[in-house]
């Protein structure tokens, strides 16, 4: 399968726009796409681990107690059991790549 990320990215000054790109057994690829000031309320993802690749923009994450500040080329990843939430702080649209892979023993 091939997808080209750049031709689905898309933004609304209605909220957050997000599009599963792909799927498997293991993973699922989201593509998250926020206005400025735009955010996602909190969420887990209990049996995943999360990798959130920049791909626009900059983004911030605050998975459980931390916070960690993304600009375009920039990858986090944390234990999608902790709460998070992606916000654009920024004065720019931002795009990101959000990853979750299933954890080895689930």
């Amino acid at each position: 399968m091939h997808t080209s990320i750049a031709s689905l990215i898309e933004f609304s000054d209605e909220g957050p726009v997000t599009k599963k790109v792909a799927e498997t057994d293991r993973a699922i690829f989201t593509l998250v796409c926020l206005r400025p000031g735009q955010a996602m309320p909190a969420f887990t993802h209990r049996h995943r681990e999360a990798f959130v690749y920049c791909l626009q923009g900059g983004v911030r994450i605050t998975p459980g107690e931390g916070e960690a500040e993304l600009v375009e080329g920039d990858l986090a990843f944390y234990d999608g059991s902790q709460e998070a939430g992606p916000s654009n702080p920024g004065t720019t649209d931002a795009a990101m790549l959000v990853t979750l892979v299933r954890k080895k023993d689930d």
